[in-house]
């Protein structure tokens, strides 16, 4: 694989995110569990390495590696019998410390007419290596500014070749935070699951979040 190269570069980054997990799964686990779950996930993130699908397209890597940790991190959480859902909900907490770092006006740039360029391309690109996605700039009738459609999504590919099946449904969860965080509303009016995933995203919108979500997002009334 691509990345087998470059393992002690990516060694290095999960280290790092490990030790983010670290203090969220001692004190709700204890510090024993908290060390185990590091040094099991580590091996199958080692052993995952070689099978990492590999883009061109730049913009789909860190989308990738990012799964790649997860899926290691929820393979050891569930030899420990806990679930996928245990996982997200900390890195749920992760990506809202993280997108609060986003400055203000990247929401208006990322539904500007240049910025649509770069999208536009990057899903041209990434159709060409069997991340099917269409770029759609809204019109004056349409009730979003711009649509991301995708018809075959490389992420979701990605997790069913590693027998993730249960962490489908979340694949998109950090989505729902990120265009927030923008003061961009977001609208996922069909999924992959449904043939196409339809993103219909609109500056200073409304975002409707997903009820299978809540699971992550809102444990005490999921």
């Amino acid at each position: 694989g691509y990345y087998t190269n470059q393992q002690d570069k990516l060694i290095k980054k999960f280290k790092k995110t490990l030790k983010r997990y670290q203090p969220r799964l001692a004190a709700q686990y204890g510090e024993a569990f908290a060390e185990t779950i590091s040094t099991e996930a580590m091996a199958y993130f080692i052993d995952l390495i070689p099978r990492i699908p590999y883009y061109e397209t730049a913009f789909y890597r860190p989308i990738i590696l990012l799964n790649a940790q997860l899926i290691a991190i929820v393979k050891a959480m569930k030899k420990h019998g806990k679930t996928v859902e245990d996982v997200f909900r900390i890195q749920a907490d992760f990506f809202k410390e993280d997108f609060r770092r986003i400055p203000g006006f990247m929401g208006r740039v990322y539904v500007s007419r240049v910025a649509g360029y770069f999208l536009d391309k990057i899903a041209k690109e990434g159709s060409q290596e069997g991340w099917e996605a269409e770029f759609v700039r809204g019109t004056s009738t349409d009730d979003f500014d711009l649509s991301l459609v995708t018809k075959r999504c490389g992420l979701v590919e990605y997790l069913k070749s590693e027998g993730m099946t249960d962490t489908l449904k979340y694949c998109n969860f950090s989505d729902f935070l990120m265009f927030p965080a923008m003061n961009i509303g977001l609208k996922q009016p069909r999924t992959i699951a449904e043939g196409q995933c339809v993103y219909c995203i609109k500056y200073k919108g409304q975002t409707e979040i997903p009820a299978y979500l809540d699971a992550i997002y809102n444990p005490v009334q999921a």
